[in-house]
């Protein structure tokens, strides 16, 4: 399966965790890194079930010695850690007061462990797993001029802004007895004022060691007066890896950098995103390669005439299979979660399974060979795929 959907079930899982709560302090959880010692995992396990025998509630003494029994059950299946460390997760989430069935959760994260730890809360312990989630490198951004300027940062596909602010420096009419070269003068003086207070807050905020590049905008003389001083600090100069003319320099002048900026961040997965959408669009609108819609998109699946299966974050459906135990009539439907039914054939109530669409559409496309990248909604062409097109197409191979 493509790496594209594994980020998504990852990222779906950790979210599932972390929304989990527990009755008390009882829900457990333990990382485990690469290279270390199963057996000492086992042995703290040991030390903690005995520690539990002293807790005063029963229900959440019984939740505890389950979680560890379960840890316990689980671990001896492992020799050694996975390649990248394990992270481990137990507990009554059933929110039931009276106690109820203890889950297990084994994780092999996509990057190393790079913790050994032992919790016991009413929530699971998601935070390393949350880090591994952001990317890892930063980009920043900035559009400036005399009027203002705008800073953000390009986090893998999301633009965050991080501020707009706007000078104090006059504009090119004169007050009233003052000297043409005086008025000169003092515009040139805050002209420079304001651009240090942009440099110094660019410097401090670019500085950081995960912004890896920084792209600037604005106006044309303006932004090249700007960069041919010393307003940048050097650690920041040595960074900017691209400078782009945009007629803003608030937001919306960031989001025209952005659109100018192809080359300049080639092979980021932002750029890489609205070049897949783009395609997309240009072949559903004016091509003939490309098919949208679930029914539409699952028929070209099962042809294989798909090159390429496009799936948005943002899908809530469920993709559910109706069985019936008395006739065993069977049919599947995609809904928004599944309800009772009865079957059409013999009247009784319908048994059903029902799975995320994106993870079943995405291993219908694996049987096939098709390629599946899932698409954010953190950037302008993520929307409109979503909103426009309902977040599930294809790019095919063949009509």
């Amino acid at each position: 399966m493509a790496h594209s959907t594994e980020g998504y079930q990852f990222k779906k899982t950790v979210k599932f965790l972390k929304n989990l709560r527990g009755q008390g302090t009882e829900l457990i959880s333990i990382y485990i890194p690469p290279g270390y010692q199963i057996a000492e995992i086992t042995n703290k396990l040991r030390d903690e079930a005995g520690q539990a025998m002293n807790i005063k509630s029963k229900r959440t003494k019984k939740n505890v010695s389950g979680a560890i029994e379960r840890l316990l059950g689980a671990l001896k299946g492992y020799r050694k850690p996975p390649e990248n460390g394990l992270a481990v997760f137990a507990g009554d989430i059933s929110g039931d007061p009276g106690g109820g069935k203890i889950e297990l959760f084994l994780i092999e994260p996509p990057e190393p462990v790079g913790i050994q730890t032992y919790r016991c809360d009413s929530t699971f312990f998601t935070e390393p797993l949350e880090e591994m989630l952001e990317a890892k490198e930063w980009y920043g951004l900035m559009t400036v001029d005399r009027r203002e300027a705008t800073f953000a940062l390009l986090k893998g596909k999301r633009v965050e802004i991080l501020r707009s602010m706007g000078s104090r420096v006059p504009g090119k009419h004169r007050a009233g007895g003052q000297s043409h070269k005086r008025f000169e003068r003092l515009i040139e003086e805050a002209a420079h004022n304001w651009f240090k207070k942009v440099g110094e807050y660019a410097s401090k905020n670019f500085g950081e060691a995960k912004v890896k590049g920084v792209v600037v905008g604005g106006p044309g003389p303006t932004k090249n007066a700007f960069m041919n001083t010393d307003y940048l600090s050097e650690v920041v100069r040595r960074k900017v890896i691209g400078t782009v003319d945009t007629s803003y320099t608030d937001e919306f002048g960031i989001t025209e950098m952005m659109q100018k900026s192809d080359e300049i961040l080639k092979g980021m997965d932002i750029i890489n995103e609205k070049g897949l959408v783009n395609r997309f669009i240009k072949e559903a609108t004016v091509g003939k390669l490309a098919a949208y819609g679930e029914r539409e998109v699952r028929e070209a699946l099962n042809n294989g005439q798909v090159e390429t299966l496009l799936l948005s974050e943002s899908i809530t459906m469920k993709r559910v299979k109706y069985t019936c135990p008395q006739c065993g009539e069977e049919y599947e439907k995609t809904v928004k979660g599944a309800q009772g039914e009865k079957c059409p054939k013999c009247g009784a109530d319908m048994g059903y399974e029902e799975e995320d669409i994106i993870e079943e559409m995405a291993e219908l496309a694996g049987t096939v060979g098709t390629a599946v990248e899932m698409i954010s909604t953190d950037t302008p062409e993520g929307e409109q795929f979503m909103n426009g097109f309902g977040g599930i197409g294809a790019i095919l191979r063949y009509r």
